[in-house]
This record gives structure tokens, sequence and C-alpha cells, in this order.
């Protein structure tokens, strides 16, 4: 993208934008804060913003600014993003687990749960991608402020649930028991075990399984769900059966 040099009207412009609303507007917002300006003379001014590589479209009704020193869009958080593409979702997986401190890289992909239909999007080089949770499931996410934007971050006990439910294979299962592992001291096992409430009752019988792997305190989860019939498989390849949690496991996660 080349950018032309900004007039001192399209910078104070830019300026106002970043001082009020940081650097994701949305098109109520501008109109807004640009009053004195009528319809056409805002839109006029946004489209040659964008033409010019100041501004850019998120999607219909928002826009980001670019960085006015560095050119680039690296100062806007994914949290935020996210957030505009579906306002009711929250991020969770390993963009969850970067937040908290548990996840090294950061990844290109942020994943997060809405109750609204799965989907796709691109910014920036960042692919969005939202799946798709019973509305029920749409809690256990914390609020946190981001250049003056709420985002959304899955609880740490709820990106544990969140990968049980929609990933089931076993670099998944590996993952969990390390984070299991690692963020001990964050988990609240009582909490966790609320959470799982919301989900089917094959992820309860996995996180009961996984749980007793750390021994950690799974009897209030075995009283709630010992009684239900049927069986869950840990992996696709699982063939031993563990009688408490009835599930089937893997030779290798045996203790």
């Amino acid at each position: 993208m080349e950018y032309t040099l900004l007039s001192k009207k399209d910078l104070a412009f830019l300026e106002a934008i970043i001082t009020e609303y940081g650097y994701v507007v949305s098109i109520s917002e501008l109109k807004s804060l640009f009053k004195d300006l009528s319809f056409n003379e805002l839109h006029h001014r946004i489209r040659l913003l964008v033409k010019r590589g100041w501004l850019i479209r998120v999607k219909q009704g928002f826009y980001a600014v670019v960085n006015l020193e560095s050119h680039n869009f690296s100062n806007i958080s994914p949290f935020v993003i996210s957030r505009i593409f579906r306002p009711d979702s929250y991020v969770s997986f390993e963009y969850a687990l970067n937040y908290y401190g548990y996840f090294d890289q950061l990844p290109g992909v942020i994943t997060s749960v809405t109750a609204k239909n799965t989907r796709r999007y691109e910014f920036q080089n960042m692919s969005y991608y939202f799946v798709k949770a019973k509305p029920m499931m749409m809690t256990g996410y914390k609020s946190i402020m981001v250049d003056g934007k709420e985002g959304r971050v899955a609880k740490i006990e709820k990106v544990i649930l969140d990968y049980l439910h929609f990933r089931k294979d076993s670099y998944t299962i590996d993952l969990i028991l390390e984070k299991l592992s690692e963020a001990r001291e964050l988990i609240s096992t009582v909490q966790m075990i609320e959470f799982a409430d919301l989900y089917p009752i094959s992820v309860q019988r996995r996180l009961g399984f996984l749980m007793d792997l750390r021994s950690m305190d799974s009897v209030l989860l075995h009283q709630k769900i010992k009684q239900i019939d049927g069986v869950a498989k840990l992996t696709r390849d699982a063939n031993q059966f563990n009688a408490k949690w009835r599930i089937y496991y893997e030779n290798r996660f045996a203790k």
C-alpha cells in the first residue's frame, strides 16, 4: 500500500478519531464526532482516506485507522477486531492461552466462539475463525478493555472445555494435559466443573478422565454424571476402557 502525504485537514481528522475512539471506529461514531460535516462530506472524506491507505474497511460500517508513524495496523488488538466481526463472540483456544501466558507463539488464526454460524474473516494477514456453540454455552468469559474498546476472552477453565468440545484429536489431549499442569494454580476446578454442565456428557467424561490423570479433584464432576448411561472416546484411536468415567482411551494415557 502506498500512502500519500496527509494534508493538515486529513491529519487533524485522523488524530481526532484516534483521540476519541482509538484505532477502530464505527460510522455512527464518525457521525457523532464530526457533526459539522454533512453526510456527503463525511463519506467523501472517508472514501478519500480509504483510497489513500490511511483508513481501511474492517467490515461494513467499521474502519481501522493506520498508525500515523509506522503505517501499519499492528497496534489494533485482535480482541477488538474479533468483536467487530461477531459482537456476541469471545476469543478462546490458542490466543486466549497466549493472553494468560500459556502459549508462546502468536497464532495466525484467532479462534472465537459464537452463537451464530461458523465463519472465517480475513483482516491484515490474520484469519478470524468463529465456531458455533449453543446459546447456553456463551458464558465463562471476561471483558477486557483495549484502547477504549471491549474485548472478550474465555476464562482459562472455559478454554479447556472449548478445546475438548470442538477439537477431538490427540494433539488437543496432549495440549490440555500440559495446560492442566502449567496453569494448575490459575485453574479453579469448581468453576471448571460448573462450566462443564453446559457441555455434552461426552465432554464431561473426557474432562473427568484428564483431571484424574493430573490428580485434580474430580469428585464433584463424577457425582454429577456417574448415573448417566453411555460411553465416550478420548481420541479416535482409543481402545482401552475406563469404567469410572465410561470412556475409551489410548494405552499411553494409562496411569
